[in-house]
């Protein structure tokens, strides 16, 4: 393990830049909230559609999931409508979102190309089924007005999309683990105390 080249001075503020800024809520999560998420959501998600992972690619996942969005610490989280306009425009070649977020970032750049690689391309799709998750829950949880049922539509039919893909591409995995976990975590229940054990 090597030390990242993140600049390491700006990991406190992961607790208090704030996402979700453009979108009515009740709550805004922090990068440090959603990172933390991310690798929960991707872990479990993981352990049901390739639960024989290696330990290297264990390692992979989780510290992709807590490094990919650091770069939003310098930046501030650019609405995903914007990235996805602007990727469109640029198709072909990294928008400047893109390039600015790796040059910011390279953490986070390096273990992308590593999961993208065709062999475990499927650790990149467990990797944004949990990003897309942590946004579905945070819109179901937090959002306010019209726009919570707006953007939980798209994101459902994001996440729906990005599974008949990783699908496609990797049949031989049990993709049905991640509707499993995204069905659990959006019931939205907290679990009392004379629950544990049940199930």
């Amino acid at each position: 393990m090597k030390p990242l080249t993140f600049d390491i001075r700006n990991l406190p503020f992961a607790g208090t830049v704030t996402r979700w800024h453009s979108v009515n809520c009740h709550r805004y999560p922090s990068i440090a909230e959603h990172s933390a998420l991310v690798a929960l959501y991707a872990r479990e998600i993981a352990a049901r559609v390739v639960p024989d992972l290696s330990a290297e690619q264990q390692v992979l996942l989780y510290e992709l999931a807590l490094v990919h969005d650091l770069s939003e610490i310098v930046t501030g989280d650019m609405p995903s409508p914007i990235k996805r306009a602007l990727r469109e425009h640029f198709k072909g070649q990294p928008s400047p979102v893109d390039q600015l977020e790796r040059a910011i970032c390279p953490d986070a750049a390096e273990r992308e190309d590593l999961a993208q690689q065709p062999e475990q391309s499927y650790l990149w799709r467990i990797l944004k089924l949990a990003d897309i998750l942590d946004a579905l829950v945070v819109i179901r949880q937090e959002g306010k007005g019209p726009a919570r049922d707006v953007i939980s539509a798209e994101r459902g039919a994001a996440f729906e999309a990005l599974l008949a893909k990783a699908q496609s591409e990797h049949p031989q995995l049990n993709w049905e683990g991640a509707r499993v976990v995204r069905d659990r975590v959006c019931e939205l229940k907290h679990v009392q105390l004379d629950e544990f054990g049940r199930d």
